[in-house]
């Protein structure tokens, strides 16, 4: 296939972006079968597949997407209708094209004659539609609302060699490279002529486009096989009609004009430079306290410059890598209608914030926590809708996950109004499973027993269905956050429902923190988990069961000293600073020496350090004065 290696990653892209589509479309479908603008776009991403893996050679995945679009066509032309068991088919076949795209090389391996069975039989119910409209059959040419091409049209006359093996490959490669810097508006032969190779050697394409007649030439000549190429101006009245209809875009109407604006970098590249921009930072800390100690004046006004510029690469580097929350959040709607199906329960999946950015390391982080929640509100939140109905509910269960931006932090919400969470039930669990006696369970609030559901291995001894609520491996997402900088919070009403709150950082290579002093060393704690810090005295600690406490409002809070924790010698101080961090739910106060102040740390990971999977720590960052201060991670620290 000599050229096509170099579109190998764009035909993974597309593929995914055109999967997506079909997915969204057979979502809608499902709940508006009649729905014909809906069925034109299953239809066109499942023709625009087809051509593209005729493109590359990928019979498998041409044949599929061809008897999926045959399918939709007899849909568009009113013989069947898409019920419940057409839908089914194919859902099933986008689940096998995943597999193949996956790995197209090898996607002639899978068997997709049982599929081509299903979508080629004759017994789906033949109703008419709602909706007749009429429907474009040049549909793969798909015009925009507004034309990118200005007023210039050319007619170009492709010729191939006589020993020409991939036509229709040809041809579509052609088209895609003109496509890029103008409008097709038409070709002749008909477009699906050019895709069943039903020319001989030579084809016409009309573009509308801004550039002249050369660019249109060496775009062309630039894929294999191609004997002549000829560009001249074209005065047809049909598409000059095409044309008129839509806007013409000036020179002035720079942001109409389709250029390349945009490259691909890979998140290893991205990595590289966030690394980079962290070391220039370090540096940069550490002239400006010598300079500070040294009084160099000239230096420091040099070094204002230089503030200025790492802190305008730093903000670059981190918005090249943001990324919109909704290529997550696409996931979930099929996995939620799949495992609501195989329930039988009926559950309607609200999202909401999927254009909030996150840095993509983070939202790779989240997919799986946030997974497995929504598993979680599904098999144990919502009830049957027999059950619902009994209990006065709608008989369809809501979950609603939200995403917004709260300064430095995404807060991301997962609620359903499900039979929410028992804590008698998760008290009677943790004493049968040896957590905790009768008499610790009996102490605890409503809140705290209810994120017993965090402890490791709280649900594992027997089925979670017996306790009303989470609890498989929700001690694996708390640390999963944790482990980002993050936090999270779980709250519930019995027959209510519940909610699960996650706070996350916009990046996991910088984050903002509190520094504070234990002994002589410096230790950062992600400010998600920071409440407050205040200053008590000796006097006012309490001891119960053994542990320290003090009365703070009304509020009893466990205090940890960290000097204990980490073997520091203490400075007998009478007046104590405490710092409040949340953990699981519930407040804890964080003795330490001194509050240094707020400050962003660059992330530096232990893999290769001799802490290296010890729990309580989430990372480690160098300091101006080259010196290494620890990050806390609440989550696992206590």
């Amino acid at each position: 296939m000599d050229d096509m290696d170099e579109y190998k990653e764009m035909f993974a892209v597309e593929s995914a972006e055109h999967l997506q589509s079909m997915n969204d479309a057979l979502l809608s479908l499902e709940k508006d079968p009649a729905n014909s603008e809906t069925i034109n776009v299953m239809f066109r991403a499942a023709h625009t597949l087809k051509g593209m893996s005729a493109t590359m050679g990928y019979t498998n995945i041409k044949e599929l997407t061809h008897n999926m679009e045959n399918l939709m066509d007899r849909v568009r032309k009113n013989e069947i209708k898409l019920d419940s068991s057409a839908i089914d088919v194919l859902f099933e076949c986008l689940d096998t094209l995943e597999k193949m795209v996956e790995t197209p090389e090898k996607s002639s391996e899978i068997d997709i004659a049982s599929l081509i069975g299903k979508l080629s039989r004759n017994d789906y119910v033949s109703v008419p539609l709602k909706d007749e409209q009429t429907v474009q059959t040049n549909a793969s040419i798909n015009p925009r609302e507004k034309s990118e091409t200005g007023c210039n049209i050319y007619e170009i006359t492709v010729t191939l060699h006589e020993s020409c093996m991939l036509k229709s490959a040809r041809s579509t490669v052609v088209m895609r490279n003109l496509s890029e810097i103008g409008e097709i508006i038409e070709t002749v032969p008909p477009i699906k002529d050019l895709e069943d190779e039903k020319f001989d050697r030579e084809f016409k394409i009309i573009v509308s486009t801004i550039e002249d007649a050369k660019k249109l030439e060496d775009a062309s000549k630039k894929v294999s096989e191609i004997s002549k190429v000829e560009v001249k101006s074209h005065t047809g009245s049909k598409s000059r009609e095409k044309i008129e209809e839509k806007t013409c875009v000036t020179e002035g109407s720079k942001t109409s004009i389709k250029s390349v604006q945009s490259v691909r970098v890979s998140i290893e590249r991205l990595d590289s430079l966030m690394n980079l921009v962290g070391e220039l930072i370090i540096n940069k800390i550490r002239l400006i306290q010598l300079a500070s100690v040294h009084k160099l004046d000239d230096l420091e006004e040099t070094l204002a410059s230089l503030n200025r510029l790492t802190n305008d690469l730093q903000e670059e580097i981190m918005a090249s890598r943001m990324v919109p929350i909704e290529q997550i959040f696409n996931r979930f709607p099929r996995m939620v209608r799949d495992l609501a199906k195989n329930q039988e329960k009926d559950i309607d999946l609200i999202l909401e914030g999927g254009d909030i950015e996150l840095d993509r390391t983070v939202l790779d982080e989240i997919g799986d926590p946030l997974v497995h929640i929504l598993r979680n509100c599904i098999d144990h939140g919502i009830e049957s809708p027999g059950v619902r109905k009994q209990n006065g509910k709608n008989e369809k269960g809501t979950i609603k996950l939200t995403a917004r931006r709260e300064k430095n932090h995404v807060v991301i919400e997962a609620v359903d109004d499900g039979k929410g969470m028992d804590p008698q039930k998760m008290r009677e669990t943790a004493v049968k499973k040896g957590l905790m006696t009768q008499e610790e369970a009996a102490k605890l609030s409503d809140i705290e027993a209810i994120n017993l559901s965090f402890m490791a291995g709280f649900s594992t001894a027997e089925k979670v269905t017996e306790i009303s609520g989470r609890g498989v491996g929700m001690d694996v997402v708390r640390t999963k956050i944790g482990g980002m900088g993050g936090s999270i919070k779980l709250e519930s009403v019995l027959g209510k429902g519940t909610m699960m709150r996650l706070k996350l950082p916009l990046t996991v290579a910088i984050i903002h923190s509190l520094m504070v002093k234990v002994g002589s060393d410096i230790y950062a704690i992600p400010i998600t988990n920071v409440i407050r810090d205040l200053s008590i005295k000796k006097e006012e600690i309490k001891t119960i069961k053994g542990e320290e406490v003090v009365l703070i409002r009304g509020d009893v809070l466990p205090l940890v000293r960290l000097h204990t924790l980490f073997d520091i010698k203490g400075n007998g101080s009478e007046e104590l600073l405490v710092v409040v961090v949340e953990r699981a739910g519930s407040n804890v106060g964080l003795v330490v020496d001194q509050v240094v102040g707020q400050q962003e740390v660059i992330i530096k990971n232990l893999d290769n350090n001799i802490l290296k999977g010890v729990k309580g720590f989430a990372g480690a960052t160098i300091l101006g004065d080259g010196n290494v201060a620890l990050i806390l991670d609440v989550g696992t620290l206590l």
